[in-house]
């Protein structure tokens, strides 16, 4: 075992920039191509470190670990004993940080050649605390793209969002704010979402957050097993949990100044997790089950969601949040079955090509695994169409025109090589179809790609990119792959830009 590197005192000067904290236990070949990333880090060197920090592997394990990091030039390593979660080997990097700034890596995940070069140029100019860049996740093309909207060098004015969304800890913290503070990840065993109790206590202290969504930053590769996919194991321990981030929200960041933060958190709990679990997923469980989480749920809803913050969810969450509030758990679970399988599916119709592209797709929305949605269409207004106990209870929360009139499709891009997805502009015209019996919603929508400036102004790389449909409709959000039914162009003739048909039937294309 190598030996222990000891605590940095405070106040010790350091010409490291970011120390790079990576919590591991046995981590398996992935952590191979995580130090290869960060050996193949434009910024120099001697501006950063590595720390790794070994959960108590085996012996054998914890010895082959240590000696990928002697390979290291600027890594140290650290074996403390096995904790079984992530938090105290984070905890010990942020003790023995040289760096000005602590960035968190999961062993299993990579970095990007710029990231810590684009890191630091941002965070010299805009001293902020905290800085966020833009992520891809393998399995996700959507994942957390209204938090990357754009580049901010004080993200702490943007509405709608909290800055430190998505709330898992893949972000550079002030090194020095954590230690004045007394910022660390909740220890005890298993700690599902200590990542967000963390960045709950990083809010309530921090001055800013840095924002950049032009370059690739973070990529949390999900080919494997790791600890968040064993959260919905217990479904008990996921509801204490789960409360317990709810309040810690709620009274972490209670002073009035910060009202604005906690109230964006726990509209973002509430949108992504306790509201969700009363959906259509509350019909394929036990009845017991069902009766377990529908009293979580409530809890939650009477405990921590006050009407005005109700109001700011989607119409069809605010539906099932007023179905709890009132003790009608039966209608919640009446309700769920209607909002079954909604989803918007697009088709490319046409597709122009020269120094931009010009894109038309038309979408269709479909509910209960491929029928007709639900609605009554009445002249220029559309309701839900529920059973009676169902309308009487929502209200006017059955009606859709402002959902509708919000509906949208976005046309984004994915990167076969980077996994990163930039949205681009798309206009689109909703139309509801009023035949009797059979009403159905569509869009027709057009995007302009400008490859010199997908990226916020940066350019498309060289390369395969895949389109995708961000279809959202009543406060759903789906995001697939473009369907290819018109006349796309296989032979590229030598242009730049190729569009064309994959292999799976959907719309691609090639960057020269």
């Amino acid at each position: 075992m190598a030996d222990a590197p000891r605590a940095v005192p405070p106040g010790t000067p350091s010409t490291v920039f970011v120390s790079v904290v990576i919590p591991t236990y046995r981590p398996g070949e992935a952590f191979v191509r995580l130090l290869a990333s960060l050996r193949g880090q434009t910024l120099p060197a001697e501006r950063f470190e590595v720390l790794v920090i070994d959960d108590g592997s085996p012996a054998s394990e914890s010895a082959a670990i240590a000696g990928l990091v002697r390979e290291q030039p600027n890594a140290r390593f650290l074996r403390i004993e096995h904790t079984g979660w992530p938090s105290a080997p984070r905890n010990a990097g942020i003790e023995l940080a040289r760096g000005e700034y602590v960035l968190f890596v999961d062993h299993d995940d990579e970095l990007y050649p710029l990231s810590l070069a684009t890191a630091m140029e941002t965070l010299e100019r805009t001293r902020a605390d905290v800085f966020a860049g833009k992520e891809a996740r393998t399995d996700q093309a959507k994942w957390a793209l209204d938090a990357f909207d754009g580049d901010y060098d004080d993200a702490t004015v943007r509405g709608g969002i909290h800055p430190l969304v998505p709330t898992n800890p893949h972000k550079l913290y002030r090194t020095a704010l954590l230690r004045d503070h007394g910022i660390r990840f909740p220890e005890g065993g298993r700690q599902l979402w200590e990542d967000v109790v963390f960045n709950v206590d990083v809010a309530r202290s921090m001055n800013s957050v840095s924002i950049r969504a032009d370059e690739p930053f973070y990529h949390w590769v999900r080919e494997q097993n790791t600890t968040s996919t064993t959260f919905g194991d217990d479904l008990e321990e996921w509801w204490v949990a789960l409360e317990r981030i709810v309040r810690h929200i709620a009274t972490a960041l209670d002073a009035p100044e910060l009202h604005a933060q906690r109230d964006l958190l726990l509209l973002h709990q509430f949108r992504e997790r306790v509201l969700p679990a009363v959906g259509p997923g509350l019909l394929r469980r036990s009845p017991g089950d069902r009766a377990l989480v529908l009293a979580h749920a409530r809890t939650l809803v009477d405990g921590f969601l006050d009407p005005q913050l109700q109001a700011r969810l989607p119409r069809h969450l605010s539906g099932r949040a007023h179905l709890l509030r009132a003790g009608r758990l039966d209608l919640v679970e009446a309700l769920a079955a209607y909002d079954d399988g909604i989803l918007g599916v697009s088709f490319a119709t046409a597709a122009q090509v020269g120094a931009d592209i010009r894109l038309e797709t038309k979408t269709l929305w479909t509910a209960h695994h491929g029928g007709f949605l639900d609605l009554v269409v009445d002249g220029d207004h559309v309701r839900r169409a529920l059973p009676r106990p169902l309308t009487d209870a929502l209200g006017d929360l059955v009606e859709l025109d402002d959902d509708l009139a919000a509906a949208s499709t976005r046309i984004g891009l994915r990167s076969q090589d980077t996994k990163m997805t930039w949205l681009v502009p798309t206009e689109t015209k909703v139309k509801v179809d009023a035949q009797p019996g059979y009403p159905d919603v569509t869009a027709t929508s057009v995007a302009l790609i400008a490859p010199e400036a997908l990226r916020f102004g940066q350019p498309m790389s060289p390369g395969r990119w895949d389109f995708n449909a961000r279809n959202e409709l009543f406060g759903v959000v789906n995001q697939r792959a473009i369907r290819a039914v018109g006349r796309f162009d296989r032979n590229p003739n030598g242009r730049d830009l190729h569009v064309y048909e994959n292999i799976h039937g959907n719309l691609s294309l090639h960057v020269r």
